[in-house]
């Protein structure tokens, strides 16, 4: 009975972190097209938490059908006249009188409607980034250099271990994040780089080298220039923020993530990026549990951060995804006239597989990383 009591309680342990996360960002997801689309008059069919089996449902007095699943790693708002989730329309569809289908709303609402999903995604991660600033304030590694490696381009630039960087091309550097996105995005250009020596500031010029990472494509030049930060306690600094300054450092972070979301996409493509990095539902779910046993504001780190990278994916051009929606959009305006149901048939059958690919890619990776901690191999 303890052992039981015990599997229980570890598997809640698990679980409801990864529930939270998965129900908030879903629902706010969601909430997006939903309340952008009800803004344009289209009619919402059914608005789903999780896939699968139904568990619960109710109808609000627009007759849309609020539905809770049983599988929640995902959710979607269907539009009547719609063939399935992903929107593709029905052309069998029986439409009642007074309906809205949504490819009856001119492009720019329905570009829109789309587009409100990842917006969600983005405000949410504004809004707990701002919160959590404004609470608990933020924590920040001095980008202080510990080493400077011989005969690369910050040792030839005259930097030296002590100095802390605090501003690149005249913008100001308050974490270390933000000079390794400096440096990798810039490889062979010269950056204005000051460094604080002792309380001097210094002026230096500092050209990023640039090194080929292998990807699964093709490869990617990332700039270096050979210096070492290290994550000690006396290099981390905390900032307490005010309303007006928490909204500009959640706004900040969020394109800051933002771009490096994409850099990753990008360098698992065509540069150093690794399997590894693809994080599928068990690695997620673990790190929901250990973020929430570190307490509320790194959970709440967590979920903003997953919450921005659910808006980017979806933005990404795959079809029955947002941003596959956008493209045809994009390309019903180029054209003037609607794309044929036959090729988005089709580009939708290959956007599904590409989806399932990806997360087949996730558990692929999960397994690696239990198979690694187990030393199965």
């Amino acid at each position: 009975m303890d052992m039981l009591l015990n599997f229980l309680h570890a598997t809640a342990g698990y679980l409801v972190p990864f529930l939270t996360l998965t129900i908030v960002i879903v629902f706010i997801h969601e909430m997006g097209h939903f309340l952008t689309a009800r803004y344009f008059g289209v009619t919402v069919e059914a608005f789903s938490i999780g896939f699968g089996p139904e568990l619960l449902h109710w109808h609000d007095r627009y007759n849309t059908r609020w539905r809770i699943a049983l599988i929640p790693l995902g959710g979607y708002v269907k539009f009547i006249g719609d063939a399935d989730a992903s929107s593709k329309p029905d052309p069998d569809a029986v439409v009642d009188s007074g309906a809205v289908t949504l490819n009856s709303r001119p492009l720019s609402e329905r570009a829109w409607i789309v587009a409100a999903g990842p917006l969600a995604n983005f405000i949410l991660t504004i809004v707990l980034l701002s919160g959590n600033a404004y609470v608990v304030g933020s924590d920040h590694l001095v980008p202080r250099i510990e080493s400077v490696l011989p005969d690369q381009p910050a040792d030839r630039a005259g930097m030296k271990p002590g100095d802390v960087i605090v501003s690149i091309n005249n913008t100001p550097v308050l974490d270390f994040a933000e000079v390794q996105g400096f440096i990798s995005s810039n490889a062979g250009k010269s950056l204005e780089v000051v460094v604080d020596r002792g309380g001097r500031e210094i002026p230096l010029i500092v050209t990023p080298v640039s090194v080929q990472r292998s990807g699964l494509l093709s490869s990617f030049p990332l700039g270096r220039i050979g210096i070492t930060v290290l994550p000690k306690a006396e290099n981390f600094i905390k900032q307490d923020y005010g309303p007006i300054e928490a909204l500009g450092y959640g706004m900040h972070q969020t394109y800051a993530m933002a771009v490096s979301n994409i850099q990753g996409i990008a360098t698992l493509l065509v540069g150093s990026g690794s399997i590894k990095d693809v994080a599928g539902p068990v690695t997620i779910a673990e790190i929901s549990k250990k973020t929430a046993d570190a307490g509320l504001s790194s959970f709440i780190l967590w979920v903003a951060g997953i919450s921005l990278a659910i808006g980017v994916v979806n933005l990404l051009p795959i079809p029955i995804l947002d941003g596959g929606h956008l493209m045809f959009y994009a390309i019903e305006g180029m054209l003037k006239r609607p794309i044929d149901p036959a090729t988005v048939s089709f580009c939708y059958r290959i956007g599904m597989f590409v989806v399932l690919s990806l997360m087949g890619l996730g558990l692929f990776s999960d397994g690696l990383r239990w198979g690694q901690a187990l030393n199965l191999f």
